[in-house]
């Protein structure tokens, strides 16, 4: 009779331990991080899609404090981020398409930071990424675009 006791108790933890093992792998699928994302800037920036995203990075030169997005948008929020990079400004605004072919509003998210041109003291390089919100969800696809800018370099 003991032995029998014995042996259901090591099947009833072996199965226990496979649950905790099949539970702690699906929430490790879940809690994923983008840190995976890998966007390399080229002369024509294609768009990767990212969850709730369409990513894509960018570059400009101008005028410090400026930053050039585009044709008819209209900024809506402004806020600074801390990043491993350093302080960065992050810009929500809507953009309606061109004006000979308007689209409905699409809510797009810039993170970008700015960096000194050597030669041109007073010009600015700036740095974005960019990220369309693609999702219903604007609020996770906000959180992912500045997770995906955790891991940001730039080199200039």
């Amino acid at each position: 009779m003991s032995k029998n006791i014995t042996i259901s108790l090591l099947i009833v933890a072996l199965i226990i331990s496979i649950l905790i093992i099949v539970i702690q792998v699906n929430k490790t699928k879940e809690t994923r991080t983008p840190n995976s994302v890998v966007i390399t800037l080229t002369e024509q920036p294609e768009q990767i899609e990212w969850n709730n995203l369409k990513l894509r990075i960018g570059q400009q030169d101008g005028p410090v404090d400026y930053v050039s997005i585009p044709n008819h948008s209209e900024i809506t929020n402004t806020e600074t981020i801390n990043l491993p990079i350093g302080k960065a400004t992050m810009i929500r605004f809507l953009h309606g398409g061109p004006a000979v072919n308007p689209v409905p509003n699409k809510i797009m998210y810039w993170i970008y930071i700015q960096k000194l041109i050597l030669d041109k003291p007073d010009l600015m390089k700036t740095y974005y990424l960019e990220g369309e919100v693609t999702g219903n969800n604007e609020q996770i696809a906000k959180e992912e675009l500045i997770q995906i800018a955790q891991t940001w370099k730039v080199n200039n």
